[in-house]
């Protein structure tokens, strides 16, 4: 049975969010103390909690819950399996809602005997609980997490949202595996095997369902192009006349090294960042990721 509490007007209630009060005292204090000072005032000893209307009124809030799912899903989420950051996901993704669900977290703790039951909480007088630490913490989650992972299947579904992923899988912050993806995705690292013209033109009836080989249209292709083309001049024009030179040089088949005594540097990698630097802002400049940010040189 919940906890209940008194209202103002007399009436007697289920004290909203009180299950999550075992796992509030489980939270180490370097988590804690990120976290401000009025998630921060529940007092260490439950039995003080309902002499304080103040405090009954937090935890009753979402800013309570919220700070119970942020930090099961900071606890749990080492022992998943997962070598990448959870920042690298969006709430889309299985393993990220996993993650974030305390109900299911709390009641493998509990039933583990690692948490008591709000109630057998609330039977502890007089009790004040110091903070556990984060190496004890991950002690029990280390055996905790797998075994109820396994024992759920949620290995197997995690797998196959890992094999299929899509945009929404991904948070909107830049990261290695996004990008990963974003490349996989679109083929531009995919090492496609030599075909001639004439093999192909043979194969696609074959392979889009009897329709025929079409010359394409020559004047898409002059589209493109000029369209292209305006695109690097205006590009162009944001340049300096140093970094115009460079462009130039390195077009013309100069080395670094040749560069960088033309125009006055130290030595080739001033020349070498500066390229890079360029770079980068032509694929912010068109939207196109042509390779820049792995510090590739084209």
């Amino acid at each position: 049975m919940p906890l209940q509490l008194r209202r103002r007007n007399g009436s007697v209630t289920p004290f909203r969010n009180s299950e999550y009060l075992p796992f509030y005292y489980f939270i180490p204090k370097s988590i804690l103390k990120k976290c401000g000072a009025e998630l921060n005032a529940v007092p260490r000893n439950p039995r003080e909690i309902f002499s304080n209307r103040k405090v009954c009124e937090f935890i009753e809030s979402d800013l309570f819950l919220l700070l119970i799912i942020d930090a099961t899903a900071y606890l749990v989420w080492p022992h998943m399996g997962h070598k990448e950051y959870m920042e690298v996901y969006s709430g889309y993704d299985p393993a990220w809602k996993l993650a974030h669900c305390p109900d299911y977290w709390i009641k493998e703790l509990t039933d583990a005997k690692i948490l008591p039951t709000a109630n057998d909480l609330y039977k502890m007088a007089d009790t004040a609980f110091g903070y556990v630490s984060e190496e004890e913490i991950g002690a029990h989650l280390q055996y905790i997490v797998p075994q109820a992972m396994e024992r759920y299947n949620m290995n197997a579904a995690i797998a196959v949202a890992e094999e299929f992923r899509c945009f929404e899988d991904f948070d909107l912050r830049k990261s290695r595996q996004k990008t990963d993806f974003y490349r996989k995705w679109y083929h531009t690292r995919t090492k496609h095997p030599i075909v001639s013209l004439e093999e192909l033109k043979e194969n696609y009836a074959e392979s889009h369902n009897g329709q025929e080989w079409e010359e394409p249209d020559s004047g898409i292709d002059i589209e493109e192009a000029v369209t292209s083309q305006v695109l690097v001049d205006q590009f162009k024009a944001t340049l300096s006349d140093k970094d115009m030179a460079i462009l130039r040089m390195r077009m013309e088949g100069k080395t670094l090294e040749e560069i960088a005594k033309k125009l006055g540097y130290q030595n080739h990698s001033g020349v070498l960042k500066r390229i890079r630097k360029i770079g980068l802002a032509y694929e912010k400049f068109t939207g196109i990721d042509y390779g820049f940010e792995n510090r590739k040189i084209i």
